[in-house]
């Protein structure tokens, strides 16, 4: 995936197929390709599959997840965007917009191969499991957009084929809708889809597989049944046991395990795809394309790593101290998920060069999972170019869940089990760290979400995992978190790291119901004159 051709040229030559109205339509220029003619044989079902992924590498999209999951929480600062963390923003704060843009431009690519691909005879493709497969493809990343919208705000219109002119407006559907369309797809596509170890012998890691398929149906069924959404349409307590059961079925294909190398390097551009891995952002340097909307980089590596200045990389999101604290004594994911703002400027220098100091620093931490070195960092073709991918679900984020879901339906016993398989990979062979959990009752449920927590920092879960669990007032306006820490050097090479006095911060304008879900982009409602409705209390 990393080196496939054409993807964004197809998203774009498959967007324009139905972005114009029905008369323009009418007169197609000599050698441009029509929908009639594009999905005629193999290699053009491929390009067409490779579409389906190009919304996902644009780079407001993935920076709208880091920003979404973890700078509206208690583990991380956006410099530059305070109204965020503060809860004051509103429906026309751009991040909304592009997010919503992108996962509807990703579903017009979708059903637009579905229209033309699925249940058709073309009798230029010889391959049929092909056919099968990338519409298998379509629906995995039909139901993966719109399992983002209705996280992110609710009920959305619900479009399943190509809609032209008038049409293009419609109403809201209820979020239970949207949820059965995502499973139906989901169910469809753990069906059409091979195995990640085909993709891996035919040298295509990266797409979407029958594991990421029950991996994705896991979390959807997780949040429905979570109490933090008792109030809404969708919730279902049933939901616990169909998660259970697709997470055993994702067992059970006997491909996955957990990463045993060092915990930092499971993020590194050298262990990309690992047996850990079920579904990952595939990002590349394409030195050749250097604008902010054509390069195929991870833009989000720029984001997260510290600012120093100049045309040292961006440093928007900054780790808090509060998650700082949350790791247990002796967490060896603490350190390997953490950098602190000294150490940094510490490794961010060439031979000869002297340590500067990180900019506008707001807490002392920030996220080490997104890191480059400063060699690697000066080697690509220009700065949004990280070639790193963005780890979406991974096998112990399934654990976890598993294990929540298994406390739910009364199976304490494989909660912990799952539960401990996490901490003792943490813990890498040392007894004097981490201990297995004994605890029962809500002491364990306590734990299972304090697991996740640390495990999964920063990697764009935390906003939805306080919101599904009934969490998110608590968390942010009851109990407030520290922000910044105090930073020294020790003298031998190390840091002492201490409480910088500044008071807890608490997110006062959070409420509740209003910011269990974002606004709708208010352009979204001015288009179509209010036929979508605003979320209330925005």
């Amino acid at each position: 995936m990393k080196n496939l051709k054409n993807i964004l040229i197809a998203g774009l030559v498959v967007f324009s197929m139905t972005a114009c109205d029905e008369e323009y339509l009418d007169t197609v220029k000599i050698g441009e390709q029509t929908s009639g003619s594009f999905y005629s044989n193999d290699a053009e079902l491929i390009k067409a599959a490779n579409a389906c992924y190009a919304p996902m590498w644009e780079y407001h999209y993935n920076w709208g997840r880091t920003s979404f999951g973890n700078s509206t929480t208690d583990d991380a600062v956006d410099r530059e965007d305070l109204k965020m963390r503060e809860y004051t923003f509103d429906a026309t704060a751009f991040l909304f917009t592009y997010n919503y843009r992108y996962n509807y431009r990703g579903i017009l690519i979708a059903n637009q191969l579905l229209a033309n691909v699925e249940g058709q005879d073309i009798p230029g493709v010889v391959d049929k499991s092909l056919q099968a497969r990338v519409v298998g493809e379509a629906k995995y990343m039909r139901a993966y957009y719109y399992y983002d919208l209705v996280k992110n705000f609710g009920g959305v219109p619900l479009i399943t084929e190509p809609l032209l002119g008038d049409d293009l407006n419609q109403t809201r559907a209820s979020a239970k809708e949207v949820y059965a369309q995502i499973e139906s797809d989901l169910k469809a596509a753990v069906e059409a889809l091979p195995l990640k170890t085909v993709y891996e012998a035919n040298d295509e890691v990266g797409r979407a597989t029958k594991g990421a398929a029950l991996g994705m149906l896991v979390n959807v069924c997780v949040s429905q049944a979570s109490p933090g959404y008792s109030s809404e349409d969708f919730y279902n307590e049933d939901k616990w046991g169909e998660a259970k059961t697709y997470a055993q079925q994702l067992f059970a294909l006997g491909i996955y395990d957990l990463y045993q190398g060092d915990y930092h390097d499971l993020f590194s551009e050298a262990e990309e795809n690992n047996e850990e891995s079920i579904f990952e952002v595939q990002f590349y340097d394409s030195p050749l394309d250097d604008g902010a909307f054509t390069n195929n980089g991870n833009f989000t590596t720029f984001l997260n790593m510290p600012w120093l200045g100049a045309a040292d990389p961006y440093g928007r999101y900054q780790a808090t101290y509060d998650l700082y604290l949350a790791f247990e004594n002796g967490d060896p994911r603490r350190d390997a998920s953490l950098i602190n703002s000294l150490q940094y400027a510490d490794q961010w220098i060439l031979p000869g060069e002297t340590p500067g100091t990180v900019a506008e620093d707001l807490t002392g931490f920030s996220n080490y999972k997104h890191y480059l070195s400063k060699e690697r960092y000066k080697s690509l073709g220009n700065f949004r170019n990280s070639p790193v991918n963005e780890r979406i679900i991974r096998l112990s984020d399934i654990y976890l869940l598993y294990a929540e879901a298994c406390y739910h339906t009364g199976d304490e016993a494989n909660a912990r089990t799952y539960l401990n398989l996490v901490r003792a990979r943490a813990r890498q062979g040392n007894a004097g760290v981490l201990p297995d959990v004994t605890a029962s009752g809500t002491a364990l449920l306590d734990a299972i979400y304090h697991e996740r927590r640390v495990e999964l920092c920063g990697e764009g879960h935390r906003f939805h995992d306080l919101v599904r669990t009934g969490r998110l007032e608590q968390k942010l306006k009851i109990d407030g978190y520290k922000v910044k820490a105090s930073l020294v050097r020790d003298g031998s090479g190390g840091y002492i790291i201490t409480d910088s006095g500044e008071p807890k911060f608490f997110a006062t304008s959070l409420s509740m119901p209003k910011n269990i879900f974002f606004p709708i982009p208010q352009s979204e409602v001015d288009n179509t004159g209010g036929l979508v409705e605003q979320n209330p209390g925005y």
